[in-house]
């Protein structure tokens, strides 16, 4: 049984007392927190990555007229019938066609069109023979066809007709998408010059924690270098997010509390790392609630239970946990969801894609949280591509998400995971800020 297939009303009940569920998170900060990036008119070049806001329409036909799909000669098919049961044909070639010059007449009847790929069938025509299956004269003025290509030749052959890809009036790409390359070249191919796009979400970042130092200082006794603030930068800046680096600040409340107080006047959102678990060093809770309010706290998730989401006048405050693993994991799959919604993404954009996969390991744990274990797929001895975890759990181990190409889900109420079991692979690919 896969993790997907357990009984959904077993797996409401079955997640830690005082801990919120990932999807029910979801769903709260969803309702909670309104779309708020505005939508600006952005030239075509700066749309990659940005969140379409209006359904676009297609302005044109695509192909904008019947034309050829291969390089080769414009027939009317019944002209060729006349030669079906008789000897090889002898048509002479009465003009070309080309991409961007067409042919401008009709077809003389009892002759063909020289034309290429793309180019504009000339009325009259309504099949195409492949050049490869018809032995032409030296200056191609003659053709010769087999009559067994003859009598293989079908009406419409080789030909695209006009608005099979795109119909005028069609959405060729509807509001709340994510724009890809292949989103930007629909949009040009219909002569859009620019789209309307979410404006960027303004994201203050910083990290807390005495023990943390600044890459390239020197490193204290019992201290770490900060990588999490490096983590956060690059999700925002992948899921389209413009950044200000806070750096590293203090574990004092009154420093916080001014920091965070600036921030939230010329941001959308406020995200952390560190300080958010119940440690006496861990102040950010206290500081937002002394300036504005926690509205959620404790996610049934592993690793990042500590997860908190806060509110400081119109500033959103995303508090992550201080584990490197554990800011990557809930950044990916609570905190990058939660932005991308404010930006307008339609909820199938901010969902990480989940694909089935086989375990090629055994897994005992408690229930009660969802799980994520770092992991690859790798092929076995007969071919099969099976998900291999990570050798440690641990959510310190940053560089077990070097060595991961995806996570493998856990659902709550799965205890045991055998060799053979289906399981849910997310690769790294399908979450969006990847």
């Amino acid at each position: 049984m896969t993790t997907s297939q357990k009984n959904p009303a077993k797996t409401d009940l079955c997640h830690q007392p005082g801990l919120t569920r990932l999807e029910d998170a979801l769903r709260i900060a969803f309702n909670d927190v309104a779309v708020r990036a505005p939508v600006i008119e952005a030239p075509l070049s700066d749309c990659y990555g940005a969140i379409l806001r209006k359904d676009i329409v297609a302005r044109v036909d695509v192909p904008s007229a019947d034309n050829s799909a291969m390089d080769g000669y414009a027939f009317c098919h019944a002209d060729l019938q006349e030669f079906v049961g008789t000897s090889d044909a002898q048509i002479i070639v009465g003009g070309v066609s080309l991409a961007g010059h067409p042919f401008a007449r009709e077809i003389p009847r009892g002759q063909a069109i020289r034309i290429a790929t793309g180019a504009s069938i000339p009325d009259g025509a309504d099949c195409i023979i492949i050049q490869e299956n018809i032995t032409a004269n030296a200056d191609e003025t003659l053709l010769t066809i087999p009559q067994d290509v003859i009598a293989k030749t079908r009406l419409h052959q080789h030909i695209r007709q006009r608005g099979e890809d795109v119909a005028t009036g069609m959405v060729v790409l509807p509001a709340g998408k994510r724009l890809r390359p292949q989103d930007i070249a629909v949009a040009a191919g219909q002569g859009y010059q620019s789209l309307p796009v979410s404006r960027p979400l303004s994201v203050a970042v910083f990290s807390t924690g005495d023990e943390l130092a600044r890459p390239g200082d020197p490193l204290p006794a019992g201290g770490v270098y900060d990588s999490n603030r490096f983590a956060m930068i690059g999700m925002l800046r992948a899921c389209g997010c413009r950044v200000t680096d806070l750096g590293l600040l203090a574990d004092d409340f009154d420093v916080l509390k001014t920091a965070l107080k600036d921030a939230a006047q010329t941001h959308d959102v406020i995200m952390t790392s560190g300080g958010v678990s119940v440690g006496k060093a861990d102040l950010l809770k206290p500081v937002v609630d002394s300036l504005g309010e926690i509205q959620a706290w404790k996610l049934a998730i592993k690793p990042g239970k500590p997860l908190m989401r806060g509110r400081i006048g119109g500033c959103v405050v995303i508090g992550l946990p201080g584990n490197p693993v554990s800011v990557m994991v809930s950044g990916l799959l609570y905190a990058v969801p939660l932005l991308l919604h404010m930006m307008g993404a339609a909820d199938q954009v901010c969902a990480p894609v989940r694909l089935p996969a086989t375990a090629g390991f055994d897994f005992r744990r408690g229930t009660g949280r969802r799980e994520w274990l770092r992991a690859r797929l790798v092929q076995d001895d007969d071919g099969q591509w099976v998900a291999i975890p990570y050798h440690s759990a641990s959510s310190g181990m940053l560089s077990s998400m070097v060595w991961a190409e995806g996570l493998i889900e856990i659902a709550e109420d799965c205890g045991q995971v055998k060799k053979g079991d289906r399981v849910l692979y997310l690769p790294f690919g399908g979450l969006q800020a990847f």
